[in-house]
């Protein structure tokens, strides 16, 4: 659910709970306090249209002179006064058949109050009387209605008031990312409405020091790693220029061209791992025969490292699988290479499927890796053993976690039965 929508719902069930429960309690107030009352003024009204009712009977029998002195009386034992108007003073509209039919009909006066109504026959006039509630319960129902929109304003404030200091610490927040604060996180709870607009400027915020922190390494790196050759191929110039024989001059030169394929493997090694890196690369998925990729592979490798002992073990019932076969030659060759390079005499190299899982296992007999490393192993430009003759880029592990992330799998390190390293590229089996 996103953001907008969460904040709609919120606020649309603070209003209608509210709206019920204090709409609800106000009403229970009403009819514990006030239900007498109305059942009083129903009994009056009732009792007041008897009264008229007679007192238009008794005006029907009076003549004309003696309509007001009639009235006079009767007003003395009545408990509400009765009077008499002309019919064409009030507006009786849909009343107009009740009325002469010689009932009693109510009216609302201009000033909201009811009054009550009844031809006198055989006349223009009409008897009227009116129905005076009790007074208290005017001002307690405009209590009662001003509490009840005051209790709303109060929920509404709570559940405003939080939303408006999380927002004021988002605003904070981003004031800092502008002014390259990159230590601003926001730290907001988990019934905060905008906790999931916090959680991804955080992560935000942590792609980017990560990715500024990896610029850093990556600059470190590179100008280290170049240096060295360059230094070297100075020096080959040198002793080239100052040697006398053609023999020296062609073993500086091979020195030279070997240093300039160092570079040029680290250029390739950096422009792989930006391609791997771009938000736009996916994964071309196809079906591949594992047992084919894997065979050739190892025995590429091994002619290139006849010292170290390279073996494979495959899972026969699975051969062909769901992958994109460039990018898994690619992320095994640098395992295996990475096997190759910290082993001290065998590599093992093995494929099963197990749990719905694609698992390529690749272990050397080396020393393995500390739990220090370990937890670093996967970055960019992080090596362990820089003192090895094999020296790399420190960018193999880290393009190979790219490869497990672009199939939805993953690259985990584990004890190997040989005793060193045991590196795990695993990711879903999909239907073919």
């Amino acid at each position: 659910m996103s953001l907008s929508t969460q904040l709609f719902v919120r606020f649309y069930l603070v209003i209608v709970i509210s709206l019920v429960t204090v709409g609800w309690s106000v009403e229970l107030i009403w009819q514990y306090f006030y239900a007498d009352d109305e059942s009083q003024t129903l009994h009056s009204s009732q009792a007041l249209q008897s009264q008229l009712e007679l007192a238009a009977l008794t005006l029907e029998r009076t003549s004309e002179e003696s309509i007001q002195s009639t009235l006079s009386q009767l007003n003395q034992i009545t408990n509400s006064p009765i009077g008499i108007i002309s019919r064409d003073k009030i507006s009786t509209g849909s009343l107009t058949q009740e009325l002469d039919s010689n009932k009693v009909v109510a009216l609302l006066n201009t000033d909201n109050s009811m009054a009550l109504y009844r031809q006198i026959e055989g006349t223009d006039l009409l008897a009227t009387t009116n129905v005076n509630p009790p007074s208290t319960q005017d001002w307690t129902k405009q209590q009662l209605l001003i509490l009840f929109y005051f209790i709303i304003a109060i929920v509404v404030y709570l559940w405003i008031r939080p939303l408006t200091r999380d927002l004021k610490k988002l605003e904070v927040a981003a004031n800092n990312f502008k002014h390259a604060k990159w230590n601003s996180s926001i730290d907001l709870t988990n019934s905060s409405p905008v906790k999931l607009l916090a959680d991804a400027y955080n992560g935000l915020l942590q792609q980017i020091e990560k990715l500024l922190k990896e610029q850093q390494e990556m600059s470190h790196a590179i100008s280290h790693e170049i240096r060295t050759p360059l230094a070297r191929i100075k020096f080959s110039i040198e002793m080239a220029s100052n040697s006398a024989t053609s023999d020296n001059v062609k073993l500086q030169l091979q020195s030279i061209t070997e240093d300039i394929n160092e570079i040029q493997q680290l250029v390739d090694e950096l422009l792989r791992y930006a391609a791997l890196e771009k938000n736009t690369t996916s994964a071309n998925w196809e079906k591949g025969d594992i047992h084919s990729l894997l065979d050739s592979l190892v025995d590429k490798l091994q002619r290139n490292s006849a010292d170290k002992e390279i073996t494979v073990n495959l899972d026969r019932n699975a051969t062909i699988i769901l992958c994109d076969s460039f990018l898994i030659e690619r992320a095994v060759q640098n395992l295996i290479m990475n096997a190759i390079r910290h082993s001290q005499s065998k590599v093992h190299v093995s494929f099963e499927q197990f749990n719905n899982t694609n698992r390529i296992k690749v272990e050397d007999d080396g020393a393995g890796i500390s739990a220090e490393n370990a937890a670093h192993i996967f970055e960019s430009f992080v090596q362990v053993n820089k003192s090895n003759q094999m020296k790399g880029f420190g960018l193999g592990l880290a393009i190979v976690k790219r490869i497990a992330k672009l199939h939805k799998g993953q690259i985990t390190l584990e004890k190997s039965t040989l005793g060193g390293a045991c590196f795990v590229l695993s990711w879903p089996i999909y239907k073919l």
